[in-house]
């Protein structure tokens, strides 16, 4: 007869439960798994089967007690050890987005939005194409188990008995000024044009006032436009790589502090 004890049963769900909640926190916020449109029993399930495909491979791992404050309390910190994480992707993910944004503001289409079912907010339609392009890149270039195999090593260097990373989280802070000045690379071929464009229309409208510029202007924009922004889409790929690298080193480094 098998005889099992509060204490075997408690340290034995530990080792699901605890990485469970630090998955929960890094699917909760990362782009693809995290996705609002993946419905909300596969995201769940999502971050179930890896705490069980992972709960082999991790050592000192403390007892789960249901009935203790104590344990909510370590749940919310390994919740944020998960969403620290899971920030440095989204970061990564949201420069396409800023980059579109910007691409839209001169090309005129700013109020040319739709609904962002990611994130349910209405972003500019450039920003969409960029976004989902980032989207289809990241998954062929297997970014997406890159992240997942940083995010397993996390238990080595961040073990359940480790002090919080304050540290961490100040670098992903820092993290915001990558963020622009990487959109600000992948939207600068649009930009130049669209400006080189509009100064070209002020001196025709200074040289030939008869001209309405409007009239003329806006087509001309939106077809400089559409090939400043094919322009753009076609350099994203070139520089992805570059990127998800970059992506990889900052994961790595916050996983060192």
């Amino acid at each position: 007869m098998l005889d099992l004890t509060f204490t075997q049963i408690t340290e034995w769900l530990g080792f699901v439960w605890w990485p469970f909640v630090r998955f929960s926190g890094f699917f909760l916020i990362v782009p693809f798994f995290g996705d609002t449109r993946v419905p909300v029993m596969v995201r769940i399930l999502l971050p179930m089967i890896f705490s069980i495909m992972c709960a082999g491979i991790i050592d000192n791992v403390p007892s789960f007690n249901p009935f203790s404050i104590q344990a909510y309390v370590f749940a919310i910190y390994q919740f944020s050890f998960g969403f620290i994480l899971g920030m440095v992707v989204l970061l990564f993910m949201n420069i396409f987005s800023i980059g579109g944004q910007a691409v839209s503001m001169q090309m005129g289409l700013a109020m040319a939005v739709m609904n962002d079912p990611s994130s349910g907010a209405s972003v500019p339609i450039t920003a969409r194409i960029f976004n989902i392009t980032a989207m289809l890149l990241f998954l062929s270039l297997d970014a997406h188990l890159i992240v997942l195999d940083i995010f397993v090593d996390s238990f080595r260097q961040w073990p359940f008995d480790t002090e919080y990373p304050f540290e961490g989280i100040k670098h992903v802070l820092a993290m915001f000024g990558w963020m622009f000045s990487s959109a600000l690379i992948i939207a600068i071929p649009a930009m130049l044009t669209m400006m080189l464009s509009n100064v070209t229309f002020g001196f025709l409208g200074k040289i030939a006032p008869s001209l309405n510029i409007f009239t003329l202007g806006f087509p001309m924009t939106m077809l400089l436009g559409m090939i400043a922004l094919m322009l753009s889409i076609f350099g994203v790929g070139d520089i992805f790589f570059d990127m998800v690298s970059e992506m990889r080193d900052h994961m790595n480094y916050v996983l060192s502090l």
